[in-house]
């Protein structure tokens, strides 16, 4: 498989030096706290917005993850993942202070109720280690894993901002979302490049990302969260005729990624709904 990036001058669609350079830090001072004191979220926004926080917040346990793989041999790859897991820290932070501006402690001190246990994630929630001993087999291609995986998470997670952004009556958290979308809008972008040209470069990377995602679990970090909160997140998320469309909509663009097709596709769907 060829190396996109062997030449430092070949920095394609995305500018990784201007990204590291540029990283997101604490945005906590723009957001409008305050006027939660008049106009508090309900109490189902306040659920989601936890669930959200606590998805963002687990980034640092899927980057050990992926950092015991050959992975981390790939120098832009990686370049991008500690500074994505810089800025995911700080969306949580983001997060964290509308709860607080509720009175609620920050989340990550709250205990976890049980998770699901399904035996196709089982993988899923194995250890970093038994993650490194079952990826020496893959080789290269498992950065392509790495980079769908990241792709299609991103997608989800936007329908689940854009649907609370769609839902809340509250303007403080709408542009609280926008705010943080606009982060997250250069994590997609990386994503969306890497993997197209991987899946383009590389027929045993198609094969790999089709198995992976047979016991890929939704959204990443969602396995180890409990079972209510993915049920929560999933109903309001990709619940009732929109919610489907959703979906679909998700699986539409995975079917249209270099080598994979609707079946692929419509397996992930199949998972993403209540």
């Amino acid at each position: 498989m060829t190396t996109r990036h062997d030449d430092p001058r070949n920095e394609g669609p995305f500018d990784i030096r201007a990204f590291t350079r540029t990283a997101q830090g604490s945005f906590r001072a723009e957001l409008d706290l305050t006027s939660f004191a008049d106009a508090p979220l309900d109490t189902a926004t306040l659920d989601l917005v936890r669930y959200l926080e606590r998805l963002e917040a687990a980034t640092m346990e899927h980057l050990r993850n992926l950092l015991v793989t050959a992975t981390h041999k790939d120098a832009r790859v990686t370049a991008f993942l500690v500074t994505w897991a810089f800025e995911k820290f700080w969306i949580a932070d983001a997060l964290d202070s509308v709860l607080e501006a509720h009175g609620l402690p920050r989340t990550r001190e709250i205990p976890e109720g049980a998770p699901r246990k399904s035996a196709d994630e089982a993988i899923q929630r194995s250890g970093p280690i038994r993650r490194a001993v079952a990826a020496v087999g893959l080789g290269a291609p498992i950065v392509a894993i790495h980079m769908t995986a990241g792709l299609i998470d991103e997608w989800i997670l936007r329908a689940a901002y854009d649907r609370l952004r769609e839902t809340t009556s509250s303007e403080a958290l709408r542009a609280a979302i926008l705010r943080i979308q606009s982060v997250k809008t250069r994590h997609e972008a990386f994503f969306a490049d890497e993997t197209d040209w991987r899946l383009r470069d590389s027929p045993r990377a198609v094969r790999q990302v089709k198995t992976a995602l047979r016991t890929a679990a939704w959204p990443i970090g969602g396995v180890e969260r409990a079972a209510v909160d993915r049920d929560l997140f999933e109903r309001f998320t990709f619940g009732g005729v929109d919610g489907v469309a959703r979906a679909e909509e998700i699986g539409r663009r995975i079917a249209g990624l270099p080598g994979l097709d609707d079946r692929v596709a419509q397996a992930t769907v199949r998972k993403l709904l209540p």
